[in-house]
């Protein structure tokens, strides 16, 4: 999730996080959210690797244009940001050749902040990316464990959210 560069920016996108979140559990999908580390959150699925590039871009383009619908001036799927209005919830990063920040990693910005893994209870307005430092992430693993952990073992079948979001 990309926000708008305005005010209360970050705001909007804990927002709009909890509508994919929600949107996602009514198709019977579990998905997991970190900050970027930067201005953004990811959202991440696990599904079972039987699934194709085509079905499973499918899948977001779907899913994020449906939101896009239902939340007109907070959802977008615009990618160019003169014509955005809202959060910019990127079906494209599936695409071939897409990097995301990896869980844990530290990104070039004031205070290095690290890309954390939150459970969807700690995602609320007061939080900011930078909330998170190195020291905070390792605090945080020592305390919880690796909340990302299940992302990686994770085997949900996409196919019926997918029939159920063409349908």
């Amino acid at each position: 999730l990309d926000p708008p560069d305005e005010d209360g920016a970050f705001s909007l996108c804990v927002r709009v996080a909890h509508y994919v979140h929600r949107a996602l559990e009514e198709l019977g999908l579990e998905a997991f959210v970190k900050t970027s580390g930067a201005d953004g959150i990811h959202i991440l699925v696990p599904i079972a690797r039987r699934s194709t590039f085509e079905e499973t871009y499918e899948f977001a383009e779907l899913l994020s244009r449906r939101l896009e619908e239902q939340h007109p001036g907070e959802v977008t799927t615009e990618w160019l940001k003169k014509k955005r209005s809202g959060v910019l919830v990127d079906h494209r990063q599936n695409g071939h050749g897409k990097t995301i920040a990896s869980v844990y990693s530290v990104r070039p910005k004031p205070g290095a902040p690290v890309s954390t893994p939150l459970h969807w209870d700690e995602l609320t307005e007061d939080v900011r990316p930078r909330d998170f430092s190195m020291q905070v992430a390792l605090d945080r693993v020592a305390k919880d464990g690796d909340l990302f952990e299940p992302v990686l073992h994770g085997k949900q079948a996409r196919g019926p959210a997918r029939k159920a979001l063409r349908s």
